[in-house]
């Protein structure tokens, strides 16, 4: 079985966004508060001052699987550029990614920055409070990073050159060769 060789030199602009996007992002979703829900008046725990936090993955259904899925996927293409030769793979993986990251963009979109103005409702009639962390906008942020990777790395085209062949087999087309004259 053959050694895996990891060459981070294989590696364009766009994989680099990928793969550290991806790994940030990772990070953000479970280990950083994205909203906070704070209970407003009338009650116990608003005089109290207690709120609770969740991270992108408490906060989302289904956010929250498609953001682990763009991650996973973003991380193996990283891996594979580095580790492969041909850079087929990779592109596979990195055009099935397109549309499922251009996804988790528009999703955080409209979740962290578009649904704010309903809080600002709910917060002037009394009721609880769901607020966005700044957590929240820190996973939009590498969310589009992933994106901007993506379309970054499928216009690289080409193998680098320290692995493409030394000597390129090439076939005559046309008449063939006449053998030489004894």
């Amino acid at each position: 079985m053959r050694a895996v060789s990891f060459k981070a030199a294989r590696l364009g602009t766009g994989d680099w966004l990928i793969g550290t996007g991806s790994v940030l992002l990772l990070v953000v979703l479970f280990a950083v508060p994205w909203f906070e829900y704070r209970p407003q008046y009338r009650t116990f725990a608003a005089m109290l001052g207690q709120s609770v936090s969740a991270n992108g993955w408490q906060s989302f259904e289904v956010v929250g699987p498609l953001a682990l899925l763009v991650c996973v996927a973003g991380i193996a293409i990283c891996w594979l550029g580095a580790t492969r030769r041909s850079p087929a793979l990779p592109v596979v993986i990195t055009t099935l990614l397109i549309p499922f990251s251009l996804a988790l963009v528009v999703a955080l979109v409209v979740r962290v920055l578009l649904d704010q103005p309903s809080v600002h409702l709910v917060q002037a009639h009394g009721a609880n409070v769901l607020e966005a962390r700044p957590g929240a906008y820190v996973g939009l942020a590498l969310s589009i990073v992933i994106l901007a990777g993506n379309l970054l790395a499928l216009r690289r085209e080409g193998v680098s050159p320290e692995d493409s062949p030394a000597v390129i087999e090439t076939l005559r087309v046309g008449r063939p060769r006449q053998p030489a004259a004894p």
